[in-house]
């Protein structure tokens, strides 16, 4: 029987430890390309957007809002809003829309940019950047938004909260179907909870044979102009005071 020589055993040693490497880092990532799961959460920095936490905490410091208010919180479509106090004043409205947020990131912040004003409604708009952008499921930003709902009612259990339903922008119909099982997933939430609303905005954002109104959006085709905000108004004032 021939013996290996200790070059031989050297090289046997080094390709075991290649091998038991190669296994571990499949076993931590059993689907290289995805975010792995140690990541803030699904790939995404939750403090990106902390000089927007911070500018409106400098903001409350000059002027501070009143408790029992209205808070809206959300993404940009909220943050581009730059009338949407002036609209709900008699609301009480405080806008802390912020970036190109997702539901996660809403969640992070809620206690600086939500919990404080101890508010007696929020209207949430947040998940078409988890779809769009991050490739969430609508499953998961239903779940996301039960979180968020968890979050505010465990520290104000007589809170309302309204979900403006996911609207699709043009730049982005190749998620409509994710977009319309996220908000059936959350509307079938809100059934089982009297404190959680679902207020749907489709019915003015589409023709009456289901095409998207693209004359709602600025030039690039994700955001609404003055036009789909002015449509959204009366929707969400209406579901406020039903």
């Amino acid at each position: 029987m021939n013996r290996l020589s200790p070059l031989m055993w050297a090289l046997l040693l080094i390709f075991s430890a290649v091998r038991v490497s190669i296994g571990k880092a499949f076993a931590a990532d059993p689907q290289p390309g995805k975010p792995a799961a140690a990541n803030a959460t699904h790939g995404i920095d939750l403090n990106r957007f902390e000089a927007s936490i911070r500018a409106f905490e400098a903001q409350d410091q000059k002027q501070p809002p009143n408790q029992g208010a209205t808070v809206f919180v959300g993404s940009s479509t909220f943050a581009h809003w730059s009338t949407l106090e002036k609209e709900f004043k008699d609301l009480g409205a405080i806008n802390r829309g912020f970036g190109g947020s997702t539901i996660p990131e809403v969640n992070h912040y809620s206690d600086r940019i939500v919990l404080k004003y101890k508010p007696k409604r929020i209207v949430f708009y947040a998940g078409t950047n988890d779809i769009g952008e991050l490739n969430h499921s609508g499953q998961q930003v239903a779940q996301d938004f039960e979180k968020f709902v968890g979050i505010v009612h465990s520290k104000l259990p007589s809170t309302d909260i309204y979900f403006i339903s996911l609207s699709v922008a043009p730049i982005r119909l190749q998620n409509a179907s994710d977009f319309r099982d996220g908000n059936q997933r959350i509307l079938a939430h809100c059934q089982k909870n009297s404190r959680v609303h679902f207020i749907d905005v489709t019915p003015v954002m589409r023709e009456k044979d289901g095409r998207l109104k693209d004359e709602l959006f600025g030039p690039d085709r994700l955001h609404m102009n003055e036009k789909g905000y002015a449509l959204w108004i009366p929707v969400i004032r209406q579901a406020l005071s039903s």
